[in-house]
């Protein structure tokens, strides 16, 4: 366990420290302005992410991960495809909301990548009544695979509840 939290505490340093590290850009013969940012892509894949949970398209983000990946939140550890989806379907169905998965860094080195960001919405009350906020910050893993960026690893941490606000949902 010791040396897997070495790896990611590895892992994350070198996130930030490599930050607007990239693979060197194949020529397309169109110019540099017009080009899209590996950036931009992780954005795209997030923008995908949330319309897909906004329609409760749990079958559409399961398939954005790899058949082995593995998503630790809040509620626990979910390994593979049919586990992330049973814990996307149980946030869907409470009432869980999601309204922006902002990029904030991204880090790739050929097949492989690192990107983090935030995100904001609701999660439904346990105790009934209006929903609480639901804020926090990512970490994937990409790997690309037939061209395909698939998340292989992921990582939501949720925000730290104010003091009142945890009084609530006591």
């Amino acid at each position: 366990m010791r040396h897997l939290t070495m790896l990611c505490l590895l892992t994350i340093s070198f996130g930030y420290a490599q930050d607007n590290m990239h693979a060197p850009a194949k020529s397309t013969g169109h110019a540099a302005s017009t080009a899209i940012s590996f950036k931009d892509s992780v954005q795209k894949m997030a923008d995908e992410w949330l319309a897909a949970f906004q329609a409760k398209d749990a079958d559409k983000i399961t398939a954005m991960y790899t058949d082995d990946a593995v998503w630790i939140n809040a509620e626990g550890t979910f390994h593979g495809s049919a586990e992330i989806k049973g814990e996307v379907k149980k946030m869907m169905d409470r009432g869980d909301t999601l309204s922006a998965i902002p990029t904030a860094k991204t880090v790739r080195s050929g097949d492989l990548a690192l990107a983090e960001g935030n995100y904001s919405g609701t999660v439904a009350n346990p105790k009934g009544g209006d929903a609480l906020p639901g804020n926090g910050a990512w970490i994937a893993t990409l790997k690309q695979s037939n061209g395909k960026w698939l998340i292989a690893t992921h990582t939501s941490v949720p925000a730290a509840v104010p003091r009142a606000m945890a009084k609530v949902t006591k």
